[in-house]
């Protein structure tokens, strides 16, 4: 295994910066985030707001030679973009899939791509089979520009487990789709087995976002009911067990990334420092 990190969470850094610290930190690799900025050029950097490094769909061609000149300067490879980009954007689509092949045209970072969220109002089972439709075309179109795409196992989708996943993925090429195995946002909806998960998800697991949460209660209601929600949390402190997390992926052959995703306040040098080294840890016992 190898160790990366989600650029989503480092808002500060620009664009050389965070291929300079990352790799001063030893990490291998990063997942860079690939989004419009908002256009307030003054807002504050925000996880799901401005990014410094402001690297998008519209212009992430014309920055590739910079992004291909800070991974040659680093050693670290960029393992996936992480667009906000579902099925049916095709336009958003082919501008992601440019922007992979203008970073890495032998061997581009794969692509993280939605389906539509999953509407609690209607039928699941139709959603779902659209969302496998729309998997299945989108990979011919993949293995025609030699790139991988990811589903990321999520909150809120038609497949929010590593077994609905793999239903969901089920026999498509798995050389130009797999799976996100989302630790965060598999915890807050319920961790099942997670041997048996990744064994279930068999050549789709692809790529691995490695976080914690603790869950925390709210104030009671006018009914007396306790709402609670969850926060993230430092990797030794949350509710998933990190470090057999890390030793199933080992047991079932993963020679992926483990991407480190934590959206949780602190200080940024310190998250990734501190994070990155307890999962080098655990990745050479």
């Amino acid at each position: 295994m190898k160790l990366s990190c989600t650029s989503v969470m480092l808002p500060r850094w620009d664009l050389n910066e965070t291929f300079d610290r990352l790799a001063e930190f030893g990490y291998d690799g990063v997942e860079l985030r690939c989004r419009p900025n908002p256009q307030d050029p003054d807002a504050e950097p925000f996880f799901w707001g401005r990014h410094r490094a402001d690297i998008s769909p519209d212009n992430v061609v014309a920055r590739a030679p910079e992004i291909r000149e800070a991974a040659a300067r680093t050693g670290l490879k960029v393992v996936a973009l992480a667009p906000q980009a579902t099925l049916g954007q095709d336009d958003l689509i082919e501008k992601l899939f440019a922007g992979a092949l203008a970073i890495d045209s032998e061997h581009p970072p794969m692509i993280r791509i939605g389906a539509e969220r999953h509407d609690r109002s209607k039928p699941y089972h139709p959603q779902f089979l659209a969302a496998r439709a729309g998997f299945a075309a989108l990979v011919e179109k993949a293995r025609e520009r030699g790139i991988k795409i990811l589903y990321e196992i999520h909150v809120g989708t038609v497949a929010v487990t590593a077994s609905r996943a793999y239903e969901l993925l089920r026999d498509l090429d798995p050389d130009h789709i797999g799976a996100i195995y989302d630790v965060p946002n598999m915890l807050r909806t319920g961790l099942e087995d997670t041997r048996m998960g990744m064994e279930i998800l068999g050549p789709y697991l692809a790529h691995c976002h490695i976080g914690n949460g603790t869950p925390v209660a709210g104030e009671r209601d006018e009914t007396g009911a306790v709402p609670w929600k969850w926060e993230f949390s430092g990797l030794r402190e949350g509710a998933a067990p990190i470090a057999r997390i890390v030793a199933d992926l080992t047991g079932v052959g993963y020679t992926g990334f483990l991407s480190l995703e934590d959206f949780g306040p602190g200080d940024d040098t310190e998250k990734v420092r501190d994070q990155g080294g307890y999962l080098r840890q655990l990745m050479n016992p």
